[in-house]
């Protein structure tokens, strides 16, 4: 049984896992892409992002991030385990809600929080930064919500008061809308 058990427990190249101990502030994420064999297995990995379960790089053209741990130092990810963290792209629809306001909208830029550049253009949303949006009516056709400027109101959103909203096509009445369900007479929310 004991056998059995130890078979089960193996890690090989491929898997996914992460680190048991933390050395650092956080647990690292690895793909196993060597195994080197002796008294003690050595596992070399790929490091992972934890947003995407993508490879980090060094630099510029330098490569991806490598590191080692012994197979004791590391268990298997489960994957059920593993919150994926919300991805975002330009011209999803999305309902704000802080302090039970809901704001409807439409992304149009990722805004880095620190004000730096932002990576979420060229790589995908990194999963921090805010989400830029013109703000936009639930009713049909989706029109932009103006000021009497006639100028489009635009909101930062934060990705953990955010939620994409699924959009319904155009019927007989004419018109894109957002599906809602009313829980109350003042609360509405997006279809999951």
């Amino acid at each position: 049984m004991t056998t059995q058990k130890k078979s089960k427990e193996v890690l090989e190249v491929g898997d996914l896992v992460v680190e048991k101990k933390v050395r650092s502030k956080k647990k690292r994420i690895g793909e196993i892409m060597f195994v080197r064999e002796g008294r003690r297995r050595k596992l070399e990995m790929i490091e992972l992002n934890k947003h995407d379960l993508s490879p980090l790089t060094r630099g510029n053209m330098e490569g991806p991030k490598i590191f080692s741990l012994f197979d004791s130092e590391c268990k298997k990810l489960k994957p059920l385990g593993f919150k994926k963290e919300k991805k975002f792209e330009i011209g999803d629809l999305i309902r704000f809600t802080k302090k039970n306001r809901s704001r409807f909208g439409m992304i149009t830029s990722f805004i880095h929080p620190d004000g730096l550049y932002s990576d979420s253009f060229e790589k995908g949303y990194n999963g921090k930064d805010f989400l830029e949006c013109i703000e936009i009516l639930p009713k049909q056709g989706l029109p932009r919500r103006k000021d009497e400027k006639d100028k489009p109101y635009i909101f930062l959103a934060t990705p953990e008061h955010s939620k994409e909203c699924l959009v319904i096509p155009m019927d007989e009445n004419g018109g894109v809308r957002i599906k809602e369900r009313k829980f109350s007479y003042t609360k509405k929310t997006c279809a999951d």
